[in-house]
C-alpha cells in the first residue's frame, strides 16, 4: 500500500504529529485524487484538535480550506481531469477527504475548478467562507445569485451583515451585493474599508453599545430591511432587537424567536455526511451552486479575501499557521503552502 506524509491527531487535545505512514487513497466514482498545494487556516482546525468535533476516526487527519492539483480521477468523472487545479472546503473529520496530507480525495461536485485569474494561494482563502455564506444567504434567506457571473439589478432593500470583515462575513457581503441588495455591515471602525471594498454600501461600529448600534441600523436603512446574517455567532440580542424594533418588514429573517422571524443556521460541518438528512440537504445545495460560484469567481464579481502567507513550505508550517491564528497574531486569513507543484 502506498503511503504519504501528513499531520495527525491521536485524540482530543492531543498534539499535532507529522507522520509518513498515511495511506494514499484511490478515487472512486465521481472522485479525484488531489495533491495538496496550499491550505487556508480556519478556527475549526483548533476546535477539532481540542474537542474532537465532527471527527469520525482516530488518529484523525483534519483540515478544511484547501487548494491542489488533480493527479488522477475515478470512474464517471465528467468535470475534473488530471492537471486541473481545484479548491474548496473539505468535508470535516473524514480522513480520506481532509487536506492535511500529501494527497486527498475530493468529490468533483462540491469542489471548484480554478480559473486563470486566481492564484493557488488566493483560492485557499475561499472554501469555508464562501460556502457558509452561501448556505445562509442562498438557502436560508432565499437570495438568487445570477448564473451568468453578472451583478443583479440593484434592489431598494438592505441586508444587514454582522461581522462583515471576518472570513464568512466578507463573502456574505459580496454575495448580498452581487444579488442586488444594499449591504450594511458591522465591523470595527478600523476595518470599515474592508467591508466597503467587498461591496458594503455602509458600515456601523460593532464596538458601540447595542442601543447605539440599533440607532445606526435604523438611521442608515430607514427600517427597510428584513434579513440579518450573523457571521459572528454572538449577535443574537442585536439581531432580535433590530428585527423587532428597527425593521419595517412584516416577515423577517433569521432567528428562532417570535413567529414573524424565520431562522436558518448553516451546517457546513455536515457536508458529505449523506447518511444524515441535514448532511444530504447541505451537500445537494452546495453542489447546485458550485457552477455559479465558479462563474462569478472567474468573472471577478466574487473574489478571494485578503490573506497572509506563512513563510516556508510544509506541514510544520501548517502547525505554525494554526498556532498563529490561535494566538491572535493573524491580521488576515492565514494561508500555508504545503508542497511545491
Amino acid at each position: 500500500m502506498a503511503t504519504q506524509t501528513g499531520i495527525t491527531i491521536e485524540g482530543p487535545n492531543k498534539l499535532y504529529t507529522i507522520v509518513n505512514n498515511l495511506p494514499r487513497s484511490t478515487p472512486g466514482p465521481k472522485q479525484a485524487l488531489v495533491k495538496c498545494l496550499a491550505v487556508g487556516i480556519n478556527p475549526v482546525e483548533a476546535l477539532q484538535q481540542h474537542t474532537g468535533l465532527l471527527i469520525n476516526e482516530w488518529p484523525a487527519v483534519i483540515g478544511s480550506d484547501c487548494a491542489g492539483v488533480v493527479l488522477e480521477v475515478g470512474p464517471d468523472c465528467t468535470k475534473l481531469s488530471p492537471g486541473d487545479h481545484v479548491y474548496g472546503c473539505a468535508p470535516l473529520g473524514q480522513n480520506k477527504f481532509t487536506p492535511f496530507q500529501d494527497t486527498f480525495l475530493v468529490d468533483e461536485e462540491i469542489f471548484l475548478k480554478k480559473s486563470a485569474n486566481l492564484s493557488v494561494e488566493e483560492t485557499a482563502t475561499v472554501g469555508a467562507g464562501l460556502l457558509t455564506a452561501g448556505l445562509c444567504l442562498l438557502a436560508g434567506m432565499g437570495l438568487t445569485l445570477p448564473e451568468d457571473g453578472t451583478k443583479a439589478p440593484e434592489k431598494d432593500e438592505w441586508i444587514v451583515v454582522l461581522g462583515g470583515t471576518g472570513t464568512v462575513g466578507q463573502f456574505a457581503v459580496q454575495i448580498a451585493h452581487v444579488c442586488g441588495y444594499k449591504v450594511l455591515a458591522s465591523c470595527s471602525p478600523s476595518k470599515s474599508a474592508i467591508a466597503i471594498s467587498n461591496g458594503a454600501a455602509a458600515t456601523f461600529n460593532n464596538r458601540a453599545s447595542i442601543d447605539e448600534q440599533l440607532a445606526e441600523i435604523k438611521g442608515i436603512t430607514g427600517g427597510n430591511f428584513a434579513r440579518i446574517f450573523d457571521a459572528t455567532a454572538y449577535g443574537y440580542e442585536l439581531m432580535l432587537k433590530a428585527l423587532e424594533t428597527c425593521s419595517t418588514a412584516e416577515t423577517k429573517s433569521p432567528f428562532n424567536t417570535p413567529p414573524t422571524i424565520k431562522e436558518y443556521r448553516a451546517e457546513l460541518g455536515h457536508l458529505c455526511r449523506l447518511d444524515e438528512p441535514i448532511g444530504a440537504a447541505v451537500t445537494k445545495d452546495i453542489a447546485s451552486w458550485i457552477p455559479t460560484f465558479e462563474t462569478h469567481l472567474a468573472a471577478g464579481t466574487l473574489k478571494p479575501i485578503e490573506y497572509q502567507v506563512v513563510d516556508g513550505v510544509g506541514w510544520e508550517k501548517v502547525i505554525q499557521g494554526i498556532q498563529e491564528l490561535e494566538s491572535g497574531k493573524a491580521a488576515k486569513k492565514i494561508v500555508v503552502r504545503t508542497q511545491n507543484e
